[in-house]
């Protein structure tokens, strides 16, 4: 059983959706704050994970990228701009290689959003894991998509996990808002079906500064965040150490060499 671990680095843009202001050094610091504490902890229990990076962030905060890159973890691409409403995920790839000085074969759209398989694949893209199989309500209804690995227009495309047999997805948000023990119960479910969880966070949400009333940020997310989110997810991962899962980064898993 394995366990691809992916992270949406990103500008903090939470509070834009809400309509507050919120500049951009606040943006990337908060994130910031978050990533730091999650390369710390996969360090700490020997683990690696995909971080799909902006371009913006890379270029605002390459230091902590380049962290992430040197201690083995895979560096793929969160296209350019988180906020970007004209995709760019070729600048994306270009920007992430340069920095890294390796391929950049993954992408995950800013919020999942649909984008061309074709386009990813001709801007040299391998694989694309920005499908949520299931329905979110003013998100998107991908309740029909196929769960598994497949291929579409020389692309791999890899979906983000979901329970068994009811499509419950095991998002971000639903590790916030979950008891701890419900979460594991689904996350079973999917291992038992696919053989694989492929998990994905915002370092964000690690940050105690969620629940900052400016940032508007709702409170079924921010009740459970920073350094109260830290420990659930530290038991989570733990947990699922010791039931003999391996942990690999997205590419490798997938069969690339990255």
């Amino acid at each position: 059983m394995t366990v691809t671990l992916g992270f949406d680095i990103e500008e903090f843009d939470f509070p834009l959706e809400k309509g507050r202001r919120i500049d951009l050094d606040t943006q990337l610091d908060v994130s910031y704050e978050g990533f730091d504490y999650i390369l710390a902890l996969l360090d700490s229990l020997k683990l690696k994970a995909t971080f799909y990076t902006t371009a913006n962030f890379a270029l605002h905060r390459p230091e902590i990228v380049l962290r992430a890159s040197a201690a083995g973890h895979e560096i793929a691409s969160h296209d350019y701009y988180h906020g970007m409403e004209t995709p760019d995920p070729a600048g994306s790839r270009r920007v992430l290689e340069e920095l890294t000085g390796r391929a950049v074969i993954g992408y995950r759209a800013p919020r999942l959003a649909a984008i061309s398989s074709a386009e990813l694949s001709a801007a040299g893209f391998e694989y694309d894991s920005s499908v949520n199989p299931t329905w979110i309500p003013g998100r998107y209804n991908n309740m029909f998509s196929p769960r598994d690995i497949y291929k579409k227009e020389g692309l791999v495309v890899y979906p983000a996990s979901v329970a068994w047999p009811l499509r419950v997805p095991l998002f971000w948000i639903a590790l916030h808002v979950m008891p701890l023990s419900l979460y594991k119960i689904l996350t079973r479910t999917a291992l038992h079906r696919d053989g694989h969880l492929n998990l994905y966070f915002h370092p964000w949400e690690f940050s105690d500064r969620l629940s900052d009333k400016t940032f508007g940020v709702p409170g079924y997310i921010s009740g459970c965040s920073g350094s109260r989110l830290r420990v659930k997810f530290e038991r989570l991962l733990r947990w699922l150490v010791e039931r003999g899962c391996r942990f690999d980064t997205t590419g490798h898993y997938l069969g690339f060499n990255e």
